[in-house]
């Protein structure tokens, strides 16, 4: 009985360690180019608490084919005072910046908007396990011509000058 419970413990310990960290509600606050969303913890706010980073994936900017489309895309999900999931990824990035998987009743935006092609994903930063899954939809984008993919590219988007 003692092992089994010592087994136990070591498991959950391990389980635990595995696990990312623990998605948090917030309401959005502005939606910011780049993929930048700026949040509060309260519903009604008079100012944002934290300015994050939609974790492994990169967006045109507005100067760039389909900014534009990009950031109406957010916008039609992400209202001010909208309740959203934002669960940390690892640690800040170079600016200080909190990354997110950021959720909308239960559907990840970063998954969505590079399965639209609005999206790809960063080859630097997209290191989870799950990134695999965001490559495959990445590719389904590129052969559906959806979105960015769309355009003739003689350079590819993450190298993009901005």
């Amino acid at each position: 009985m003692k092992n089994l419970l010592v087994f136990l413990a070591c498991a959950a310990f391990l389980l635990g360690s595995l696990t990312p960290a623990l998605a948090r509600t917030a309401f959005v606050f502005k939606v910011q180019e780049d993929g930048l969303i700026a949040v509060s913890y309260w519903p009604r706010a008079e100012k944002a608490d934290a300015l994050v980073r939609m974790y492994g994936i990169s967006m045109p900017s507005l100067r760039q084919p389909f900014g534009k489309e990009a950031r109406a895309f957010l916008l039609k999900y992400l209202h001010k005072g909208e309740e959203v999931e934002i669960a940390p990824v690892g640690e800040k990035d170079e600016e200080g910046l909190e990354e997110v998987l950021l959720q909308v009743e239960g559907h990840s935006l970063n998954y969505a908007l590079v399965s639209e092609g609005l999206a790809w994903v960063n080859r630097q930063t997209c290191l989870s396990t799950y990134c695999r899954r965001w490559y495959i939809v990445e590719h389904r984008a590129v052969t559906e011509q959806k979105g960015i993919w769309s355009l003739e590219l003689e350079t590819p988007p993450w190298q993009w000058s901005r």
